[in-house]
């Protein structure tokens, strides 16, 4: 059963959307920063709540948790609440690998250092721009600071995805 609430057609408090912004404009930075490289960007963009099926060529924002506290406050530690909320959202870039072929061949080493090549730039690119990523609403308004890091995942299905786990203050 589908479930088709439109927020647009709520009243709802505009702090209640905070995170929506955030996602958005995450998404919408992401592919400005790849643009700026004049690296192609995935024709499949989108941001989600939940871990992305990695079934095609895609640009993901996915949504890990929230917390009270800004980027890398220890969790043992109370916190008062109107500290700020971090989000920890993976942006995930997935492209397609060479894979063993149906004749049970493996992969020329030069088409899985080609392919390497990408992947390779897509690390770079997520790492690099971490800066550009902490911004707010105001360019050149940066926020408290991110906790990232950057992942190479396995070969699967004909694809590989570069993840950067990032946590950042909810604006």
């Amino acid at each position: 059963m589908a479930v088709d609430i439109d927020i647009n057609t709520l009243d709802l408090d505009e702090s209640a959307l905070d995170l929506v912004a955030l996602m958005n404009g995450l998404l919408s930075r992401v592919v400005a920063l790849y643009e700026s490289y004049s690296v192609p960007v995935p024709k499949r963009r989108y941001w989600t709540m939940t871990t992305p099926a990695i079934d095609c060529e895609q640009l993901v924002v996915s949504f890990t948790q929230m917390y009270l506290g800004a980027p890398g406050d220890e969790a043992s530690s109370p916190q008062r609440c109107n500290q700020p909320r971090s989000a920890v959202l993976e942006i995930m870039v997935t492209r397609p690998a060479p894979i063993i072929g149906q004749t049970g061949q493996v992969p020329d080493a030069s088409k899985i250092q080609k392919a390497s090549e990408i992947t390779a730039v897509d690390a770079w690119i997520l790492m690099h721009s971490l800066n550009l990523l902490d911004q707010w609403d105001d360019e050149g308004v940066y926020g408290p600071g991110v906790i990232a890091t950057v992942t190479a995942g396995e070969i699967s299905g004909g694809f590989q995805s570069v993840a950067m786990q990032i946590t950042m203050a909810v604006p």
